[in-house]
């Protein structure tokens, strides 16, 4: 099995020590050997999680776009002088 990415030449060295795909083909053969309502429960977990971890991500982000927004109307009020009165 070869993998089609292609990667930098520093970067060869460090992926054929780490062997990534031979642990793929680990994980292929392991997964294909399992029965279908095995692989069933399996898929319909990693897609719980994937549903769970995308909706945390999409909390966090709103949050942080909020906080950006602030400081960049902060940074623009600062900038046109409307702050002047209040911070001196």
């Amino acid at each position: 099995m070869n993998l089609l990415i292609e990667v930098p030449s520093f970067l060869q060295p460090i992926l054929d020590s780490l062997n990534i795909e031979g642990y793929i083909t680990q994980g292929y053969d392991f997964v294909m050997a399992l029965s279908a309502i095995e692989q069933l429960v399996g898929a319909l977990a990693l897609a719980i999680i994937v549903i769970l971890g995308t909706f945390e991500l999409i909390k966090k982000l709103s949050k942080l776009i909020i906080v950006v927004a602030v400081l960049f109307g902060l940074w623009v009020m600062y900038n046109q002088g409307f702050l002047e009165g209040i911070i001196g």
